[in-house]
């Protein structure tokens, strides 16, 4: 149980650090995007499994997060933060007793992993823009 989120918490910083190389903007626009490719994969996810009613939950989340992505590119880093904090709910809520038959039950336990890196990165204020000089 514990090697799904000790690998999601290294892929999950590796991620991190290469959003850090893109530039400020670059940054969170790539986590922005990671972040909606996480609830689009639950959306493939249903779309798999056939089961309508768990493709409209999974869309929902989409709209959700893409929302929260969004708002951190656009207003403060902070949403984006909220949003990778979120998912980790909606893995742990959702997905982790749950069969996944398409992925395995370690997939829930390896996104919190991964979730978590990349939310405590966003608050940490990984990015910090120095004074300027007057």
């Amino acid at each position: 149980m514990l090697i799904p989120i000790l690998v999601g918490a290294v892929l999950g910083g590796l991620f991190a650090l290469l959003a850090r190389r893109q530039g400020d903007t670059g940054e969170l626009r790539l986590l922005a995007l990671g972040l909606v490719v996480t609830a689009l994969i639950y959306v493939g996810l249903a779309l798999a499994a056939t089961d309508g009613r768990w493709l409209v939950v999974e869309a929902a989340g989409l709209a959700l997060f893409a929302g929260l992505a969004w708002l951190g590119v656009q207003s403060a880093r902070w949403w984006l933060a909220l949003g990778w904090a979120a998912h980790v709910g909606w893995d742990v809520g959702l997905h982790l007793d749950r069969a996944q038959p398409l992925v395995g039950a370690w997939y829930p336990l390896f996104c919190v992993g991964f979730d978590l890196i990349v939310a405590g990165f966003l608050l940490s204020g990984a990015r910090t823009t120095r004074p300027s000089r007057a």
